[in-house]
């Protein structure tokens, strides 16, 4: 299990600047895309990396799920509602505060899954490490779970994190 998870997260890793610049797809997500297996697993993956860095890079949720989002969006976070466009009302408020500052940002695909996790921070209200999950059908997202973890600056493990 930990040797998976250290794969997994390693090539996350190496995806990093693919977030971090522009990514280059430029279409609409699809629910259909008429292929499967690893050249729907490439398609997902650009997917997820492009979604990560409208969402969190230019801080344009609706942008984000404009492309990603096209209809159903099951929420399963217990502070928010299903629908996109509750996510997108409440998404917009939050990434737009200012001070508030997205770090360590990865994103990668699999197993019909997009994962995201970074570091967000806003100084003297919170700072915590974020993983979200996201359901695709398709090249796009139906559904989202995350959790979200305190920074204190006191764990045990000098790995925390990141």
């Amino acid at each position: 299990m930990r040797v998976l998870c250290f794969v997994s997260l390693l090539a996350a890793t190496s995806s990093l600047a693919s977030i971090l610049t522009d990514p280059k797809v430029t279409k609409q997500c699809t629910l259909r895309p008429g292929i499967k297996g690893v050249a729907l697993q490439e398609k997902q993956d650009a997917a997820v990396k492009d979604f990560a860095h409208i969402f969190l890079v230019e801080k344009d949720p609706k942008k984000a799920w404009d492309k990603y989002v096209p209809g159903e969006y099951i929420e399963h976070n217990p502070n928010g509602l299903s629908g996109r466009e509750n996510a997108i009302a409440f998404l917009t408020g939050f990434i737009q505060t200012p001070g508030l500052t997205i770090t360590n940002l990865t994103a990668y695909a699999g197993g019909g899954f997009g994962h995201l996790h970074f570091r967000e921070t806003l100084p003297g209200e919170f700072d915590r490490v974020i993983i979200d999950r996201l359901r695709f059908v398709g090249t796009c997202f139906v559904e989202h779970w995350d959790v979200a973890q305190d920074v204190t600056g006191n764990e045990t493990n000098p790995l925390a994190w990141f």
